[in-house]
């Protein structure tokens, strides 16, 4: 089994798991976990038993000690994790609200992982990589796009798949302004696109529509939390139902889900799908995103085999 690269931030998350009375003032209550949208899909493929690398960095501080451990602990490959020993590693705080939706704080000015540098993506990263998985959310600033998009053309020179999941977080931009050409070139270099229907909205709001991006896409997957899945190919457009289950933290649904798309690609040679195929592959990354949903945390709730197989009912 060849491996899957994931490129990116790993963070801390913050999560609000409780509000608690003290006198006059009501206090958030936060747990840490391990985070951070690409680190998430390599420690979902690693615990689901198929083979991942994380390529990135933390600062040298007990939060990235932490991280690293816990990367290490869900069979990730940490061996290009590297270790800043200026720049501190990201935070995130997650507040739920009534229904489960997140909202988040970013504390990422200068930390490790934006001040990663062109000369750390090593050619000996890619050895036996098939797939390169990325977010948005090394786009955010000139520098780390300039980094990403180099990362990006190494991986296709290296024959790699490359797999782009938008995650828009607008409050990571300058301004909270996305530069939706920043965000266009990313989809203009990537073979697998996972898009939530409303990041798909926003893009076509700026003057791109979903069918374009398959200029350059094989397969696009388009979520809508529990609403249907779209897929789009040049020659098929389809939905499916997604799982349908009690949420409890969504904070690691896509990520699970886009660990399952993943590593059910990587059994394959190249991508070109059956409708069937497809579809099989849809369901088994819907029923990743729904285990993860039903428990706290992005990394302790994503799922095993044993997890999927018992949730998969469609």
């Amino acid at each position: 089994m060849h491996t899957i690269l994931c490129f990116g931030e790993l963070l801390i998350d913050f999560l609000n798991f409780n509000l608690y009375q003290d006198g006059e003032d009501t206090l958030n209550e936060f747990r840490q976990y391990p985070g951070g949208a690409p680190a998430n899909v390599a420690a979902a493929i690693g615990k689901l038993g198929g083979n991942a690398r994380f390529l990135g960095q933390v600062g040298d501080d007990k939060f990235g000690r932490f991280l690293i451990n816990a990367l290490n602990d869900y069979n990730v490959d940490t061996q290009f994790l590297y270790i800043h020993p200026i720049a501190s590693t990201p935070l995130a705080f997650v507040f739920l609200d009534e229904h489960k939706e997140r909202s988040f704080e970013f504390f990422r000015t200068n930390t490790a992982d934006m001040v990663f540098k062109q000369e750390q993506i090593v050619d000996d990263v890619f050895n036996d990589v098939s797939i390169f998985h990325f977010c948005s959310n090394t786009l955010t600033d000139d520098h780390i796009f300039a980094v990403t998009m180099d990362a990006i053309h190494k991986a296709k020179s290296h024959g790699c798949t490359i797999s782009f999941d938008v995650n828009l977080r607008f409050n990571l931009w300058k301004d909270k302004q996305v530069d939706i050409h920043k965000i266009t070139q990313a989809l203009q270099l990537a073979d697998i696109i996972k898009v939530s229907k409303e990041e798909a909205d926003w893009i076509f709001s700026q003057g791109f529509e979903i069918k374009s991006w398959l200029q350059t896409a094989k397969i696009i997957w388009q979520t809508d939390g529990g609403n249907d899945i779209q897929i789009f190919t040049n020659d098929m457009q389809f939905s499916l139902p997604s799982q349908k289950v009690t949420v409890v933290d969504s904070t690691a649904a896509g990520d699970a889900f886009s660990a399952g798309l993943l590593l059910a690609i990587n059994e394959f040679d190249n991508l070109e799908f059956s409708q069937q195929t497809i579809k099989d592959i849809t369901k088994f990354a819907s029923s990743c995103g729904a285990v993860a949903v039903q428990k706290q945390g992005a990394l302790p709730s994503l799922p095993t085999i044993k997890d999927v197989q018992s949730t998969w009912v469609f």
